[in-house]
């Protein structure tokens, strides 16, 4: 995992879309079909908007645009497009544009910028690829793209035979009583998911995974209870002692940590764990 630097930008116009461009586009739209993702374009001769002398990126058909069908999903998309940014060096992507922000590889700093282009990108994410990325081979980077993004389901190239629509596994709204043992184990992340797909913040396998989907549901809960500001914290799906202090902070108001033994000290050690047990207990068929 790790940032791209660098940015090439278009010559010329060529005669279509690459190969690798294809590629990234039918895994995109076999992942995200379900969630509203659909193909918003590759190749475009014309150039960037508000630009008489810029040619797009699409002019080399090099870019994809994921379109996103239903705008209320689009904290998952937030959420795809950091992990692409995350990726980007792996993946070769040089730059992504959605919702008012920018990454390029072409900056000092790799993080995400405010963008202010005539097209705000809220409807689609704008990703751009490397040369290299580009002239892979189509199903070399849907292998490529599955290899570090992930996720269940068949992909099948641009214009071949659709796969009948994949039956939805139930997902679990309840969960038995956990042990309050100080063990932040699978049983535990599990029950944590559930209780994070019942208030709008998970939508995936509820698997026992404390990964970066899971954590970023813990952030957004935090922030939501006010206890993880935006203007000191950043949503970014890695647990540290931010993260763990402002679950304390909240665990200590809820009385299931008692802050007058315990420390509020960002570590998620065992004390925590059982607090958040024991909170997680509160919640459990209700």
């Amino acid at each position: 995992m790790a940032v791209y630097n660098g940015y090439k930008g278009a010559n010329t116009c060529t005669k279509g879309p690459a190969d690798g461009a294809k590629g990234a586009m039918s895994w995109f739209l076999a992942k995200y079909k379900e969630l509203g993702g659909r193909n918003s374009g590759i190749y475009n001769c014309r150039n960037v908007r508000g630009s008489s002398r810029t040619t797009s990126l699409h002019g080399e058909g090099r870019a994809v645009d994921f379109g996103l069908k239903w705008y209320d999903k689009i904290s998952v998309f937030e959420e795809f497009a950091e992990q692409l940014r995350l990726n980007s060096a792996e993946l070769g992507i040089q730059c992504i544009i959605f919702n008012r922000k920018i990454f390029s590889g072409g900056y000092a700093n790799k993080g995400w910028h405010r963008y202010g282009g005539v097209n705000p990108h809220t409807d689609h994410l704008h990703v751009e690829l490397s040369w290299g990325a580009a002239n892979r081979d189509l199903e070399d980077t849907i292998a490529l793209w599955e290899r570090e993004l992930g996720g269940a389901g068949n992909v099948k190239p641009v214009g071949s035979k659709p796969n009948p629509k994949p039956s939805v596994a139930k997902q679990p709204t309840d969960y038995k009583d956990l042990a309050v043992d100080g063990i932040f184990g699978k049983q535990s992340v599990k029950a944590f998911q559930i209780l994070m797909r019942a208030v709008g913040h998970y939508n995936r396998a509820v698997d026992g995974d404390f990964g970066y989907y899971t954590v970023i549901a813990l952030q957004k809960w935090l922030r939501g209870l006010g206890y993880y500001p935006s203007n000191k914290y950043v949503i970014d799906g890695k647990a540290g002692a931010a993260t763990y202090k402002a679950l304390q902070q909240f665990l200590a108001q809820k009385k299931t940590l008692d802050a007058k033994k315990w420390l509020i000290d960002g570590k998620f050690g065992k004390e925590t764990i059982k607090a958040f047990q024991r909170y997680m207990n509160q919640q459990n068929g209700k």
